[in-house]
C-alpha cells in the first residue's frame, strides 16, 4: 500500500472534509493544518481533477536524502528541472544545490527552480514544467504527482460568457467542494434552486453529473446559466446530459417539482445586501430577519421535493461587523427538522464581512 500527501488549500477543514467524502476508504495516517497523509491506492491526477480544495498531491518517496531525489530524477530526458517545497519550519536551500551537483556528476544537466516562498506554488510548478519535491517534518520526502489546474479554474470563473458580479459569484472551487460534500451519485438528480449564473450546475456537469435542475427568480440569472451550460458543454465536449433550467421563485419549488423527486440539493441562496462595515444592530437585525424568512421558507420547500434521505449542502451566511458576529436565528432550530452532518464549514477570506458557512443536511 502506498502513502500520499495532500497539500490543503486555505480552508483546511473544508478541504479535509472534501477529501474524506471523495475517498471514504482511505486511511488518514497523519493530519496537520497544511496537509494530510493518506494510506491507500489512488490515481493522483484523477483524484486531483475531482477535488476543489487540494493544491498538490504527492507520493511519499522515503527519507529526505539527495540520493533518493537523484534516483527519481536521473531517468528524465533532456535538461532536468526540479524544485523543493518545504513544509517545515526552516527551508534548507543547500539540499537543492546538493541534488543538482550530484546530477551534474552523472552527466545530467539540471536547473533548480526556486521561489521567494518556502514552497513552490501550482503556478510555478506548471509554468516551469518542473518536478516538485515536498519536504515534510520527520524527514519525510514526497514526489509531487499532481497540482491544481489553476488555468482551468480561472477560465470557468472569468472566461464564461454569462456572469453578474453585482450579485456575487460562487467560486468554481467552492462549488466543486460542495458537490463533493453532497456525495451525489452519477445517476442522481441534483438541484440548485438559486442557480445564479450556474456555477454549481456547470461544475457538476464537468464532474460528470447527467441529471441537473436549476431555478432562479431572476431572468438574467437563468439566461446566464443557459449560456454557461452551452459554453461548458462545448468546451469539455459534454454530451448525453439532461439539464432543466427555469425562472422560478424558491417558495414555489414544490409546485414545479414532484414530491420526492430530487436526490441532492447544492446551493448558495441570496447572502443579503452589500455591507459597508458600519452597520448598527438595528440595521443588521433587519437584514437577518429578512434572510431568516428566506432560508426558513426555502428549507421548508426543500423538504417537499427531496426524497427520503435526500441531502442538502447549502451556504447559510453569518456576518462580521466591527468585531461582532451576526447569525441567522434559524440555525438554532435547524436540528429540529434536519439531520445535521458535523459542524458548519466556513469559507471566507480574512477581513470579509460575509462568511459563507457550509451546512450539510439530510432529510
Amino acid at each position: 500500500m502506498s502513502s500520499y500527501v495532500f497539500i490543503l488549500g486555505r480552508e483546511s477543514d473544508l478541504a479535509i472534509a472534501e477529501i474524506k467524502a471523495v475517498l471514504p476508504e482511505a486511511k488518514i495516517s497523519q493530519q496537520t493544518g497544511d496537509y494530510l497523509i493518506l494510506d491507500g491506492d489512488i490515481d493522483c491526477q484523477e483524484t486531483m481533477n475531482r477535488l476543489g480544495g487540494t493544491i498538490k498531491i504527492g507520493a511519499v518517496a522515503g527519507k529526505v536524502e539527495p540520493d533518493v531525489m537523484v534516483e527519481l530524477l536521473k531517468s528524465k530526458e533532456g535538461k532536468i528541472k526540479f524544485g523543493l517545497s518545504f513544509y517545515t519550519k526552516k527551508a534548507d536551500r543547500r539540499l537543492g544545490m546538493e541534488v543538482k551537483s550530484r546530477l551534474k556528476e552523472q552527466g545530467k544537466s539540471a536547473r533548480l527552480v526556486t521561489s521567494k516562498e518556502k514552497t513552490l506554488s501550482a503556478v510555478v510548478i506548471t509554468k516551469n514544467k518542473c518536478q516538485d519535491f515536498m519536504v515534510l517534518p520527520d524527514n519525510t520526502l514526497a514526489q509531487t504527482c499532481a497540482v491544481q489546474d489553476f488555468e482551468d479554474y480561472s477560465k470557468r470563473d472569468y472566461g464564461r460568457p454569462g456572469s453578474d458580479p453585482k450579485s456575487g459569484m460562487l467560486p468554481p472551487k467552492l462549488a466543486k467542494m460542495m458537490i463533493n460534500l453532497s456525495q451525489v451519485k452519477p445517476n442522481e438528480t441534483l438541484l440548485d434552486p438559486f442557480c445564479g449564473s450556474g456555477t454549481v450546475i456547470t461544475e457538476a456537469l464537468v464532474m460528470g453529473q447527467k441529471d441537473l435542475l436549476g431555478f432562479d427568480v431572476n431572468k438574467k440569472a437563468v439566461d446566464d446559466t443557459l449560456k454557461n451550460i452551452e459554453w461548458v458543454a462545448e468546451k469539455y465536449n459534454l454530451k448525453e446530459f439532461k439539464c432543466g433550467v427555469e425562472q422560478n421563485d424558491v417558495f414555489k419549488l414544490s409546485s414545479k417539482l414532484k414530491k420526492n423527486s430530487v436526490d441532492v440539493i447544492v446551493t448558495e441562496p441570496f447572502l443579503g445586501p452589500p455591507l459597508r462595515g458600519g452597520e448598527n444592530d438595528a440595521q443588521m437585525a433587519k437584514t437577518l430577519n429578512e434572510l431568516d424568512d428566506l432560508y426558513r421558507g426555502s428549507l421548508a420547500e426543500f423538504k417537499k421535493v427531496l426524497k427520503p434521505g435526500g441531502r442538502v449542502v447549502m451556504i447559510i451566511p453569518s456576518f462580521s461587523i466591527k468585531g461582532r458576529t451576526y447569525e441567522l436565528p434559524l440555525i438554532n432550530q435547524i436540528e429540529n427538522d434536519w439531520k445535521v452532518e458535523g459542524k458548519p464549514l466556513s469559507y471566507a477570506r480574512e477581513g470579509q464581512k460575509v462568511i459563507r458557512n457550509i451546512w450539510q443536511l439530510t432529510n
